[in-house]
């Protein structure tokens, strides 16, 4: 239950821009955009715009975790425009 208030912080890869979104909102997300198993959520800095926010590590509402680098971000993930 109380994993439902975590927060997961996002830092962007190019400017170190860093934000902290609810996990529960992520679930959301996840749920509504019908992410499959493993795919990661990446936000575009609204700071610099040319940069994508990296979350830490965190677990997806099906369970499984996800750990981006920020190097080398997944082919297979999903980048939402702006959250502010």
């Amino acid at each position: 239950m109380l994993s439902w208030f975590k927060r997961i912080i996002f830092t962007c890869n190019h400017c170190g821009a860093t934000q902290k979104i609810p996990l529960r909102r992520i679930h959301f997300f996840e749920h509504f955009h019908e992410l499959r198993e493993g795919q990661p959520l990446l936000i575009t800095c609204a700071n610099c715009l040319q940069g994508l926010q990296i979350p830490s590590t965190y677990r997806t509402h099906t369970g499984h975790a996800v750990n981006v680098d920020p190097q080398m971000p997944p082919k297979n993930a999903v980048i939402h425009a702006h959250y502010c």
